[in-house]
């Protein structure tokens, strides 16, 4: 039940969001073991000005600025496959965006079962149900 959140500090095309959207889908299914019908994936641009590192402001060239934020459910990933899908991810940004910030985080919460809601109910209440 992954949601990813891909911010990016650009305007991108019809072909780059469908790109980000499949192969952020396939990763997490591949290298985390998630279903893909309940994966979302949301992507947000923005202005490059929007964006500074070490309190400079972006430009409209290259690099880009990027972050990408995935919520899963505490306890169904190893340290490996997390390693797998931030390394993955990144790799997938600079080969679809171009050439984006060094300061590029891919950031995954962990979120408590109890704490993480889906159609109305916890993920905790339907591991209950599952077994």
């Amino acid at each position: 039940m992954p949601y990813i959140n891909i911010r990016i500090g650009c305007k991108i095309n019809d072909k780059q969001r469908k790109q980000l959207n499949e192969k952020t889908t396939h990763f997490t299914n591949v290298f985390m073991g998630k279903r893909r019908e309940v994966t979302v994936v949301h992507i947000m641009e923005s202005e490059p000005q929007q964006w500074a590192t070490h309190s400079n402001k972006l430009s409209e060239k290259e690099p880009v600025g990027a972050y990408v934020d995935i919520k899963v459910t505490d306890g169904t990933n190893t340290s490996d496959q997390k390693a797998e899908m931030i390394y993955k991810t990144a790799t997938m940004l600079k080969e679809i965006i171009g050439t984006i910030q060094k300061a590029c985080y891919v950031v995954i919460h962990d979120i408590p079962a109890n704490s993480w809601g889906y159609n109305g109910g916890t993920q905790e209440a339907r591991a209950t149900l599952r077994s």
